[in-house]
């Protein structure tokens, strides 16, 4: 065994022969992430606004939909009225009784709660 050392501080390091550096793969690695985070981000924009525009469709709809919403409450209001004067007239009236017999009327155990709605009774079967 030789007591010289396998290195020498005084040479360059040896470089790659073949000329290949890893700076182009790296390099187009880079590109790929930054263009899949900026189609990541314009989806993001895109998404945003689609929503704050569904936001504000959906104010809307509730802005028409509002007076639907009253006037439905003031004919439920009136209907059950009706229902409560015909129930009382039932007990009078056979005209009523029958209208009341027929369609099932009926006043749940609370007064103050709103009447049930008259639902029509089972249809009957035809006279043979």
């Amino acid at each position: 065994m030789s007591t010289e050392p396998d290195y020498n501080f005084n040479q360059p390091a040896s470089s790659n022969s073949d000329g290949l550096s890893l700076h182009l793969p790296f390099a187009l690695l880079s590109a790929a992430i930054a263009v899949i985070l900026v189609a990541q981000t314009v989806n993001i924009f895109k998404a945003r606004t689609q929503l704050r525009d569904g936001k504000a469709q959906l104010a809307d709809a509730y802005r028409n939909r509002e007076p639907l919403v009253k006037s439905s409450a003031e004919i439920q209001q009136k209907l059950q009225a009706i229902v409560l004067d015909l129930l009382l007239l039932a007990k009078t009236d056979e005209d009523a009784k029958k209208i009341v017999g027929k369609y099932n009327i009926q006043q749940t155990g609370n007064p103050g709660a709103p009447a049930p709605e008259a639902a029509p009774a089972p249809a009957a079967e035809p006279a043979k």
